[in-house]
């Protein structure tokens, strides 16, 4: 490094730094985290996988977002797509809306209960974004949509069925009886 030229952070300094720091250092030492990450291959560092589940769960806005993109870079796509759950929960509707586009992309099947609910939020944006993933999924959520319907409320039960008959309408015709046949 040259003379004069400011030293770069450990990889222990930038772990600690998202730990501790403001917002916007976090967000640096993220950043920082994974573009030094060296490829394809996870990340197997015990504690990396802890910071970005408590980063997750615990921080707020745009240090719980960059933390979630840099678990997409530097862990496996499971505890990716579990971190992306977590997501779910977040206040802004943009974030879930984002997150269950996400899940039902990949067909990620632990979400599906999880997507189920939010088929009662109160944001219409969230209902319509799990309501067509879930169609999306199809054969795949019907156990859970069966489940929330026989359990829901008469008034709320329609969230619940008019995404079970998306699926069964999508089924391919010449196709043998499923689970949506009665």
């Amino acid at each position: 490094m040259p003379a004069g030229a400011p030293r770069r952070p450990s990889r222990r300094e930038l772990l600690e730094l998202a730990r501790t720091g403001t917002p916007d250092q976090a967000c640096r030492a993220l950043t920082e985290l994974a573009d030094a990450h060296p490829g394809p291959e996870p990340d197997r560092d015990p504690e990396l996988r802890e910071l970005l589940d408590e980063l997750l769960l615990r921080s707020r806005g745009r240090v719980r977002l960059r933390a979630h993109r840099a678990s997409r870079v530097m862990l496996d796509r499971d505890t990716h797509l579990r971190h992306t759950e977590l997501l779910l929960d977040d206040p802004r509707s943009d974030v879930v809306r984002s997150a269950v586009r996400t899940l039902c992309r990949t067909r990620w099947r632990p979400a599906i209960p999880a997507l189920t609910a939010l088929l009662t939020h109160p944001r219409p944006a969230v209902c319509e974004a799990a309501a067509d993933g879930l169609a999306g999924m199809g054969e795949a959520a019907v156990p859970a949509l069966r489940h929330a319907a026989d359990h829901a409320r008469p008034d709320r039960r329609a969230r619940y069925t008019s995404v079970l008959d998306r699926i069964r309408a999508a089924r391919p015709t010449g196709r043998r009886p499923g689970p949506l046949d009665d």
